[in-house]
């Protein structure tokens, strides 16, 4: 009797290389290859489509005033072992500015790529990967080179430098897995009117901010350095950075102050809201290094209030009538309407 073979077991597939080699290959329904050495030809890329060259630029920018910030944070810190103090707040002036520029870049490049029809899978993860440096990188090592400039540096105390290291990696770990969770759950028609989490952006801006703050107060008033204020800047500077830092992986939702001026119609009470911040901005230009601070906490700020309103409001009279009302509308909905 001849043998036979069942019709559902598969076959094992055999392929000839250019050079005449015979390889062994897995079922053909299985769609994966036995073996590893296989030609070139039998190998399957998938190849990445053209660039946009205009949001790309924009995107590498960010990248490209991370990497500047990060060398003039070294340099602060070369500077702070000569013990040029002026040197020091000089380079933190520059990566501050830095750092905004890369915001700058970061807030355009997504809204030129909308403009010219030109998103994409790989500017979302470009975007990403230059914020993890600019906006996670950055500033961490400013959160290590201020703190050791403020009140480690003539400490003595082994655990302040311990102390900077853990948040300035707890800072940098919260911004990479806030930037990998928003490349998660972020659908691509999002119209990113809202973030969950305090953006990385507006967190690293903060910083900054922070930092700049102590910095003026330090070079302004020469008792800052001395007293009590050192050992108050051990318990206040850590404790506000790696705030700033879990904010980022919360689900408090952040307005995007950005698309929401530029592409929605404001009302008038917004509009005169916004000249009155302008002019004050103006106003206390010479001062921005409190300006900047003083504007970064109400954005942090403006998450929990929002937050802390709407508990409130669900919980008092007009919450419970708002719950009524939809329970009242959803019974409506199932109950069918009669002829």
């Amino acid at each position: 009797m001849a043998d036979q073979t069942a019709p559902d077991e598969p076959q094992d597939r055999v392929e000839t290389t250019a050079s005449g080699r015979v390889i062994q290959l897995e079922p053909a329904d299985s769609g994966a290859y036995a073996g590893v050495n296989t030609s070139r030809r039998l190998r399957r890329r998938k190849r990445m489509p053209g660039l946009a060259m205009l949001p790309t630029a924009l995107t590498l920018g960010n990248a490209i005033s991370g990497i500047a910030a990060l060398i003039e944070l070294a340099k602060a810190y070369a500077a702070m072992t000569g013990g040029n103090n002026a040197e020091v707040y000089l380079r933190i002036e520059y990566a501050a500015l830095l750092i905004g520029a890369g915001m700058l870049c970061d807030a355009l490049d997504g809204k030129v790529a909308r403009m010219t029809a030109t998103t994409g899978r790989f500017g979302a993860e470009l975007d990403s990967l230059c914020d993890a440096v600019t906006f996670g990188v950055v500033p961490a090592l400013m959160i290590r080179v201020a703190g050791d400039f403020f009140f480690a540096h003539n400490s003595g105390f082994n655990f302040d430098t311990k102390l900077l290291w853990a948040v300035s990696g707890l800072y940098a770990c919260c911004a990479i897995l806030r930037l990998a969770r928003f490349n998660v759950e972020t659908e691509e028609d999002d119209d990113h009117s809202s973030f969950r989490g305090l953006p990385s952006p507006a967190a690293a801006a903060s910083i900054a901010g922070f930092v700049l703050g102590l910095t003026w107060m330090h070079e302004t008033f020469s008792s800052f350095a001395g007293g009590a204020w050192p050992w108050v800047l051990r318990i206040v500077f850590p404790a506000v950075c790696a705030l700033i830092g879990v904010m980022m992986v919360t689900r408090i939702r952040y307005a995007h102050v950005f698309n929401r001026l530029v592409t929605r119609k404001q009302s008038l009470r917004t509009m005169v809201i916004f000249l009155l911040i302008i002019t004050l901005v103006v106003v206390f230009g010479d001062y921005w290094k409190l300006t900047v601070p003083a504007l970064m906490l109400a954005y942090v700020l403006s998450g929990p209030s929002y937050f802390i309103y709407r508990v409130i409001r669900g919980r008092g009279l007009l919450g419970r009538r708002l719950a009524v009302a939809e329970r009242k509308r959803r019974r409506n909905e199932r109950t069918p309407s009669k002829a």
